[in-house]
């Protein structure tokens, strides 16, 4: 287990190494524009000197590659710089989005574990049967609606029949709970139901295939209870590669948190990546972009070590089948 731990630790790292340099060549040469051409207009007095001296200002005016190891240097010692727009410290932005973001990430991923898990149980449970049928169809249109289109339809149909949408200023918790409540309610709950749908077909398939399963029916034959046969037998066996679903829908997650949090005017870091694109932030954007990228590796990393942990019988030896 150590030596594939550390195995996937140094592939982390070279994935991050080579992700973040494709990254940060492709925003410096890829866009029509320059981000500096975009804060100094051609009408300005002296544009090309001003342009010149903001780009001495800023680190952008050596080789492409200097300025990449400069950023890399910067990024592992903690020095991330500071937007192109604002000239506010990257790192000090993110100290105050990510709490927004971690709360809607984490939450949303509640909702996805209380939202399949049991749809799943009870559609295997119900195999052909009308509620099957009906759980099957709600799955796979979840699967098919962007969570941009969830969220419209929850705001318009609790604002047409109801009367209510949530704040649109939004509160931190500790100044007022009951408002913030009120503003993360409705999208940590889209956050949730996008990746739901996954998530309720593998419940489904993989129950039906271990209810199939010799132990089951000899726990059957031995005269056991349905419930006892599908919580102590059935159920556990599905828990264990539900982790590894689980936590491949994390990058779902965080795609779903830029959507939601532009259409919930939320301050957290999916919209301030996006606003970084929009505005070509070279530092912000990379940088979070990066940061998010190891958030989705470790995550993989954690969730097939807790697959191990939690089932003795996966092995992660070399040379082990």
């Amino acid at each position: 287990m150590t030596d594939y731990a550390v195995r996937r630790v140094l592939l982390l790292l070279v994935t991050l190494l080579g992700g973040s340099a494709l990254l940060f060549f492709a925003m410096r040469t890829l866009p029509p524009r320059d981000a500096i051409d975009l804060q100094v207009p051609p009408q300005t007095p002296n544009a090309e000197e001003t342009k010149q001296a903001l780009r001495r200002q800023l680190g952008l005016d050596g080789p492409l590659y200097r300025q990449y190891l400069s950023w890399l240097k910067g990024f592992f010692t903690g020095d991330w710089g500071k937007s192109l727009h604002s000239r506010r410290p990257i790192v000090q932005e993110l100290k105050n989005r990510l709490p927004v973001s971690f709360e809607l990430g984490l939450i949303g991923l509640f909702f996805t574990w209380a939202f399949s898990f049991p749809l799943g149980v009870l559609s295997a449970l119900r195999q052909d049967r009308p509620v099957d049928y009906v759980l099957r169809t709600l799955a796979y249109a979840l699967d098919a609606m962007p969570a941009i289109l969830i969220g419209i339809l929850l705001l318009t149909y609790l604002a047409v029949n109801f009367g209510w949408a949530p704040p649109t200023t939004f509160t931190y918790f500790w100044d007022d709970p009951w408002r913030h409540v009120q503003i993360m309610a409705l999208p940590t709950v889209v956050v949730g139901i996008t990746s739901a749908g996954n998530l309720v077909r593998f419940t489904r398939t993989f129950l039906l295939e271990v209810l199939r399963q010799d132990y089951i029916r000899t726990a059957r034959a031995k005269g056991l209870s349905e419930q006892v046969v599908l919580v102590r037998h059935a159920l556990r066996n599905v828990a264990l590669p539900f982790i590894t679903v689980l936590g491949a829908s994390v990058p779902t997650l965080l795609t779903s948190s830029v959507i939601v949090e532009n259409l919930f005017n939320l301050p957290g870091m999916g919209r301030y990546t996006f606003q970084a694109l929009i505005s070509l932030d070279y530092p912000v954007f990379v940088t979070t972009t990066v940061f998010y990228a190891v958030v989705i590796l470790v995550s993989q990393l954690v969730t097939d070590l807790a697959y191990a942990w939690a089932d003795p019988r996966v092995s992660y030896a070399r040379g082990t089948p």
